[in-house]
This record gives structure tokens, C-alpha cells and sequence, in this order.
């Protein structure tokens, strides 16, 4: 597979990181594993598999599971979560912060598909 096929249609998941721009990734699928869990905390990064021999998953992807969300900004708690407060309170993640909400306010400009024959 090429990374374009393997990130069709799921430029961010969860966080908000865009996982095209992704160093972390990108050496994940070249098989180069340093770096692919985060030595700060033990997390792994949402898109790594469940079953990854190393580190923790990542809360807030075990979060949005439990609620049934792909992205955090979804969530009718997000203004006031503590998780994500820390996550984005880091020099640059307003950056972060912004996609995540145009992510979501895009998704929900999209029209809901008619399925109802005529």
C-alpha cells in the first residue's frame, strides 16, 4: 500500500493532528519504530494499532471509543476538558485546536445524504 492509500480519507483522527504531516507516522509506515510512542508520557499515537508491543493508548482516543466520536472536538464536553486542556496547552497546538474545530464545523456543513427513493 501507498501512505496516500493508507490515509484516504482519514486525514486526522481524534486529537486533531493531521497524521499526512506526521513525522511519527510517516516513520511508522517505512518500519522505523523510534519515536512512535511518545517518551514523555508512554503514549502511543491514536492511529497505532491496539496491539502495538510498546506504550500506553493514547486517553483521548480511549475516550472518543467510549462516546463513539472520531474526533474530540465532537464532544459536548471539549470546551472543558481537562485531557484536552492539557493536550492543546502546548506551545503550537493552537494550531492544533483550530483544525480540530474547522474539521468538525466542516463535517457537520456537509448535507445529510436523502436515501428515500422518490
Amino acid at each position: 500500500m501507498q501512505k496516500e492509500d493508507l490515509l484516504a480519507g482519514r486525514p486526522m483522527l481524534f486529537c486533531g493532528v493531521d497524521c499526512r504531516n506526521c513525522d511519527t507516522y510517516s516513520r511508522f509506515l517505512t518500519g522505523d519504530e523510534s519515536g512512535v510512542v511518545n517518551s514523555e508520557n508512554d503514549f502511543r499515537c491514536c492511529w497505532l494499532p491496539r496491539d502495538y508491543p510498546r506504550g500506553r493508548d493514547c486517553p483521548i482516543r480511549t475516550c472518543c471509543e467510549e462516546k463513539g466520536l472520531l474526533l474530540c472536538g465532537e464532544c459536548s464536553e471539549f470546551e472543558g476538558c481537562v485531557t484536552m486542556r492539557e493536550f492543546y496547552s502546548r506551545p503550537g497546538y493552537d494550531e492544533l485546536i483550530k483544525r480540530m474545530l474547522e474539521e468538525v464545523a466542516g463535517r457537520q456543513m456537509i448535507p445529510a445524504r436523502n436515501n428515500n427513493p422518490r
